[in-house]
């Protein structure tokens, strides 16, 4: 391939931060309603990027929520293959805002990481496709693929109106492969790329007690608290020393990874003292007989998000209190069906709830599990482009986490995804400050140019 758009992006490094700098100054956190104002601006500060660098129909386009950007280029010709690649311009909230040591929407660089919430997740990494496609066209004139960029504005909360996007515009959107800069590596040397991620489960036990808060000097040890009952409803969903999710019928449908999978995974670096090490915990703990990389990646997981209810502020209220509640989650692996689990779940907790409570238990949220045939030749072709950008080759395992997109991309348009991140364990995501390492953000731009140069001839091969 020809050195010249790679000369340009390290050339140009500066002026694609720069660039970088003014996308992630705007507060886009899509959770929040106040913030509609700067979604929309943040859509069109995108929209004026794409066509900038020479993308065709550009373009803002309305959901049932917030606004998603399109544009493409389509000068590769017919025989040339087609790259959709997705990302997201929303962005988590920033509280504790006190525990940030910068502003939050005011990129900094301190010890070349670049700190603001979206740096890593996902205005960087999307940033850096735009920044690799601008390379390419300002030097080449041309790409050696046909291009199409959706980047939605709803990630953050589980996208719930691109599935239904997708599936309206499915011949706009055809193509030989999908691309997703949303992800992560093991560390700057490490590139990895993720073959998976897992589904989710995700669930809300709420029990109902007395008709009203009580003192539990009046009333304590003649009616049930509903803290006590949900504590030991709970209790009873995982065991205490294998740490094996114990309702019936989980496992059931649990598929192993096959053998070139586990020959892979077990050459990731990831292992007991490596979790400590980034975690800070005292110890590891997780499912008896499984390695720390498989519990992280092909192994179902059951965790408590939260409990609210009762009295939580300073001093003491000797309450009982008359509904307490429970989210918790399921991730989930193949061929586990997130509905299935759901109902499973349901019918365990009511069958453990005694008579002296009334138990609702909802559902939050389902999302389904994804795999891709490592010998896609789009998955080869990532493999070549991190081995050229990162001077060694990438190691492969699923992803711990959930991206819906994911499966609804390969079920509506019946193509690979590849899942090419450049974003690390410690960079915080979702907690104050947020980072990304400046080294990544260039390796990233020239891993992209890579990718975009090998693919064709990949797919050819395959």
């Amino acid at each position: 391939m020809s050195q010249q758009p790679l000369t340009h992006c390290r050339t140009h490094r500066e002026h694609y931060l720069q660039a970088l700098f003014d996308f992630l100054r705007i507060p886009s956190i899509s959770t929040l309603p106040e913030a509609a104002p700067d979604m929309q601006r943040a859509a069109e500060w995108l929209a004026e990027a794409m066509t900038r660098i020479g993308l065709d129909q550009v373009a803002v386009m309305p959901t049932a929520g917030h606004p998603l950007v399109y544009g493409q280029w389509l000068g590769a010709g017919p025989q040339a293959p087609t790259l959709l690649f997705y990302g997201h311009y929303d962005v988590q909230p920033v509280d504790p805002l006190d525990e940030w040591l910068s502003p939050p929407f005011e990129p900094t660089v301190r010890n070349n990481q670049l700190f603001c919430r979206g740096a890593t997740d996902d205005k960087g990494q999307v940033y850096l496709v735009l920044a690799a496609i601008d390379s390419y066209l300002r030097t080449e004139g041309r790409l050696p693929i046909n291009l199409k960029v959706i980047i939605e504005g709803e990630e953050e909360i589980s996208s719930p109106n691109l599935a239904p996007w997708v599936e309206e515009h499915r011949a706009m959107l055809a193509c030989d492969a999908v691309l997703i800069c949303d992800s992560g590596i093991l560390a700057e040397d490490v590139p990895l790329i993720n073959h998976g991620t897992r589904g989710l489960t995700y669930m809300e036990i709420e029990v109902q007690g007395p008709a009203t808060d009580l003192h539990s000097g009046g009333f304590g040890g003649v009616v049930d608290n509903p803290f006590n009952v949900l504590v030991r409803i709970l209790a009873q969903l995982q065991d205490g020393e294998t740490r094996r999710v114990l309702i019936p019928g989980f496992y059931d449908q649990v598929a192993p990874p096959d053998a070139l999978e586990e020959r892979l995974l077990a050459q990731v670096p990831v292992s007991d003292p490596v979790v400590q090490g980034l975690t800070g915990a005292p110890a590891v703990a997780g499912e008896a007989g499984y390695t720390a990389a498989e519990r992280l990646t092909v192994r179902p997981t059951l965790d408590i998000h939260g409990m609210p209810g009762g009295f939580t502020g300073e001093g003491k209220k000797t309450v009982i209190p008359a509904r307490a509640s429970a989210k918790v989650s399921m991730r989930l692996v193949p061929n586990q069906d997130p509905a299935e689990i759901a109902t499973l779940f349901e019918r365990t907790v009511k069958s453990l709830a005694p008579s002296t409570v009334k138990v609702t238990v909802r559902t939050l949220g389902l999302a389904r599990w994804s795999l891709v045939d490592l010998n896609e030749p789009a998955i080869q072709a990532a493999a070549r482009a991190y081995e050229a950008g990162f001077g060694t080759p990438p190691l492969f395992m699923r992803g711990g986490g959930t991206l819906p997109i994911v499966a609804d991309f390969q079920d509506i348009l019946g193509r690979p995804v590849v899942m090419m991140g450049f974003g690390l364990p410690g960079d915080n995501a979702h907690a104050p400050n947020e980072k990304m390492s400046l080294t990544l953000f260039q390796r990233g731009m020239e891993t992209v140019i890579h990718y975009f140069a090998l693919l064709p001839e990949m797919m050819q091969a395959g």
